[in-house]
């Protein structure tokens, strides 16, 4: 078997395109398709359906992408096997996340794996759910950090810590002079929501339907900073974590008002894949978000 035909159709099985599978790996499209037809010719089947410009795995193709993604996971769980044998005086390790846990919790985690191991390299990227659960399932990341449990045959799920939701008001709002109110008070409130796919907008949105609360979304915010700077200058209210508005409760800028018997709560998980060999730089660091995560949830 040729390795580098086999690493070519793995890259164009794993992004279901020839065009960015060549970006990725800094060929030409046509040098891409050259190397895939010479392996679909060594074997005499077809990997790949062509419809237009999209393209599907075959039956041939599934079994031989499966084999595919094990053989190099294989060659990087043996790359990770030999900095294990040198020990820990350098080596990299990569994260994806939410923009959530990147921006207010996994700051201060990077910060003490930092001091304490100064010669590992953290790399850290942000995305949605969707491509950091990818990212992790086809190796490009080591550990991956979401905004609730995902289910997933291949998938290792570790709860990772439980954010409680809050109203967050302008201090002149008539909510403002409360503690709690009732979620029936919501109806009808100017509103500011986060962007469609946001996790914490789904489970607004499910508490909202399970109650038949109906509010005006003013606006859709994709930032955190952008939500609790529109609600300090009276354009409406909003949920946010508790964590995200410390600062400015602090400092006199927001108020925070519960729900009256109610808490509502999101949760994070951390993910990896199952065949994914924990070298000792990401049991190290596993270690260090568990430290941190007893902080969080107490």
């Amino acid at each position: 078997m040729n390795l580098n035909q086999l690493w070519i159709f793995y890259h164009v099985a794993k992004l279901k395109s020839f065009s960015l599978a060549a970006k990725e790996l800094f060929l030409t499209q046509p040098s891409i398709s050259t190397q895939v037809k010479l392996l679909e010719n060594s074997y005499q089947i077809r990997l790949f359906e062509r419809y237009g410009k999209r393209i599907e795995l075959t039956h041939y193709g599934k079994r031989l992408f499966d084999y595919a993604e094990k053989i190099f996971n294989l060659s990087r769980e043996a790359n990770n096997v030999i900095e294990d044998l040198k020990g820990m005086t350098a080596g990299n390790l990569k994260i994806e996340t939410s923009l959530t846990l990147g921006s207010y919790y996994l700051s201060d985690i990077l910060v003490a794996f930092a001091s304490k191991f100064p010669n590992i390299t953290v790399q850290m990227g942000v995305g949605n759910t969707q491509e950091v659960v990818q990212n992790v399932l086809t190796f490009k990341v080591d550990l991956g950090f979401i905004g609730h449990t995902e289910s997933h045959e291949k998938l290792v799920v570790i709860p990772f810590i439980e954010e409680e939701l809050v109203i967050i008001v302008p201090p002149s709002h008539e909510f403002g002079r409360r503690s709690t109110i009732q979620l029936s008070r919501l109806n009808g409130q100017p509103f500011i929501m986060r962007e469609q796919g946001s996790m914490t907008r789904e489970e607004v949105e499910r508490i909202f339907n399970k109650e038949r609360i109906f509010v005006k979304v003013i606006m859709e915010l994709a930032s955190n900073e952008a939500i609790k700077r529109a609600v300090e200058s009276g354009v409406g209210i909003s949920i946010i974590s508790a964590n995200v508005v410390k600062r400015e409760v602090k400092a006199g800028l927001l108020k925070v008002v519960r729900l009256s018997g109610k808490r509502v709560t999101r949760h994070f998980s951390i993910i990896y894949h199952k065949d994914k060999y924990l070298s000792n730089i990401i049991q190290s660091f596993l270690k260090m978000t568990a430290e941190h995560a007893h902080r969080y949830n107490r």
